[in-house]
């Protein structure tokens, strides 16, 4: 009968052995799984062109009657909840800084639009500056104590705001004027 007991107690170790490994191989496996398929986080505040720095969309209207007639202003309407705002800056605005040689995050001030985005309420866009879609770059000036708005680059699904949008939209604006003939390097003849 001893005998029967160790057989038996021999037997149940290792099918509880083997179950524990088996348990333990799949749950490593899941943990790999996850740690190999989750999205990667972007963390925003570290990684946007300038939203350290970025204007109150609340205080914007008396900032920029504030600096008087004279004084064009270049914003961009952003928010750091929205990939295509992050997209603009991260990429169309960096890569536009490295082809025109300019420091864009001197002249192009962005506006913090994340809490109208939030509240649902980006419907004021339109009201208090003509733009209907963004992110979306602003050009404007003070004339008579109001704000005149020059023109607009706004984001659309469709084509989104490219590296030559915001060159063309510098040079319509008079701050870039591109590669002049002069620049540009013929190759001889072969």
């Amino acid at each position: 009968m001893a005998f029967d007991i160790i057989t038996w107690v021999k037997k149940m170790s290792k099918r509880i052995l083997i179950s524990l490994m088996t348990v333990m191989v799949i749950y490593s496996a899941v943990v790999i799984g996850i740690k190999l398929f989750e999205p990667d986080q972007v963390n925003t505040d570290d990684t946007s062109f300038q939203h350290a720095s970025a204007l109150d969309y609340e205080t914007l209207r008396d900032y920029t009657i504030s600096s008087g007639a004279g004084v064009t202003h270049f914003y961009l309407f952003s928010s750091v909840d929205n990939t295509d705002c992050i997209y603009v800056e991260n990429t169309v605005l960096k890569n536009a800084e490295t082809s025109t040689g300019m420091n864009l995050d001197d002249l192009i001030e962005i506006v913090d639009i994340t809490e109208l985005e939030r509240t649902l309420t980006t419907n004021r866009l339109r009201a208090d500056w003509g733009v209907l879609s963004y992110p979306a770059f602003v050009a404007c000036h003070v004339e008579y104590g109001g704000i005149v708005v020059d023109n607009t680059l706004e984001w659309n699904p469709a084509q989104p705001i490219s590296t030559d949008d915001v060159e063309r939209w510098l040079k319509l604006n008079g701050v870039y004027e591109g590669y002049s003939g002069a620049e540009i390097i013929e190759t001889p003849p072969a």
